[in-house]
């Protein structure tokens, strides 16, 4: 039989997503440290010194533990699981893409609490899935829309259900009951929940639904790249029961987190104070900058994470205006809100430059 592409992959693009244009950068002889970049949402802070002198002692001359035992072991022991309801990742963008092949097939369904982040589709749809999505509304600010989800369930009957808590871009957050409910709805329907809470160290406190384990219907994603300041490396993580990570264990290729990653995750883990302090600080800022964009005529929905979401009206006026001060917001049009953008928050000098050159674009 002659080879031939799977047809999932017939057509399809890629993503949209926040971060440098490095083409772009070289066409224009921009060095990327000059970019002061707004559009991702990641710990600007650096790691903790011994971060960085664990990944210099990683050993690169031999394979890593594919298994990633004692990564795997320091995040349980911190959550208080067990090592066998931890999988390491290279990244979520590695286990979202696992998830979706593991748990989808042809024919089957996913329903999406949208506007949200785009792999979600994507890895479901190359899986074969079909694609709901139940779209939080702008005259209610955007807030989840958990009614509308556990009806979808019922109705739908998807395979998988995803949702993004706080979710990228609006910052909206299931409420604690909220979360339980559209659970039981899960388990009563034999789906699948999968909160993706990649940026719940930004949330306020009791954000986690880690209360919600054990449940054979539920699996939650974490994102070390983002918290603990790890973008380059890549490094995640799903939580759940020993029988749903065993499909994913048996898809995931080997070796797949490197070994500079797991050092650094482990050191990172011992470090918690010190990031935690980050985290702490980086709340502040983000309430701090929210009043800011109000005082410079925007309207910031109510910050949930690390980044803000507003209207500004012509992004690609706003775009151009800014990059002449070599400042990259996240134009988020690619999420279905065209006239808004998202901005992660920095440090307090980078923020006060992004709203001085918001005041003066609104001004004219």
């Amino acid at each position: 039989m002659p080879f031939s592409v799977r047809k999932e992959l017939l057509g399809a693009g890629g993503t949209v997503h926040g971060g440098l244009d490095y083409a772009k950068l070289r066409s224009e002889g921009v060095e990327p440290e000059t970019i002061v970049d707004f559009s991702v949402s990641t710990n600007p802070f650096p790691p903790h010194p011994e971060v960085a002198r664990a990944v210099a002692r990683a050993a690169v001359d031999r394979y890593p533990d594919s298994s990633s035992g004692a990564l795997r072991t320091a995040i349980a022991e911190r959550l208080r699981m067990s090592p066998e309801e931890v999988l390491a990742t290279n990244g979520l963008a590695q286990a979202i893409f696992l998830l979706a092949f593991a748990f989808c097939d042809r024919g089957s369904g996913a329903l999406v609490a949208s506007p949200t982040f785009g792999e979600y589709e994507a890895a479901s749809r190359l899986a074969g899935a079909d694609v709901l999505h139940v779209p939080a509304r702008e005259d209610e600010g955007f807030v989840f829309p958990a009614e509308r989800m556990m009806k979808a369930v019922r109705e739908n009957r998807p395979s998988l259900v995803w949702v993004c808590s706080p979710n990228n871009p609006t910052g909206a957050l299931p409420s604690a009951e909220e979360a339980t409910s559209l659970l039981r709805v899960c388990e009563e329907e034999n789906a699948l929940l999968l909160l993706d809470e990649a940026y719940v160290n930004f949330a306020p406190s009791g954000a986690s639904a880690c209360l919600l384990f054990p449940s054979p219907n539920l699996l939650l994603l974490r994102s070390m790249t983002k918290d603990y300041g790890l973008t380059g490396l890549r490094l995640g993580y799903v939580l759940g029961t020993r029988e749903l990570l065993r499909p994913l264990r048996a898809l995931q290729p080997p070796w797949s987190v490197n070994a500079c990653a797991q050092e650094a995750g482990i050191e990172a883990l011992r470090q918690e104070a010190y990031y935690e302090a980050q985290w702490r600080e980086m709340r502040g800022l983000t309430e701090k900058m929210a009043g800011r964009l109000r005082s410079a005529g925007y309207a910031p929905l109510t910050p949930g994470a690390n980044f803000l979401l507003f209207k500004s009206g012509d992004t690609a006026a706003l775009k151009e205006f800014l990059w002449r001060d070599r400042i990259l917001v996240r134009d988020c049009a690619s999420f279905g809100l065209p006239g808004y953008v998202r901005v992660g928050v920095r440090s307090e000098e980078e923020n006060d430059r992004l709203i001085d050159c918001l005041t003066a674009f609104s001004r004219g």
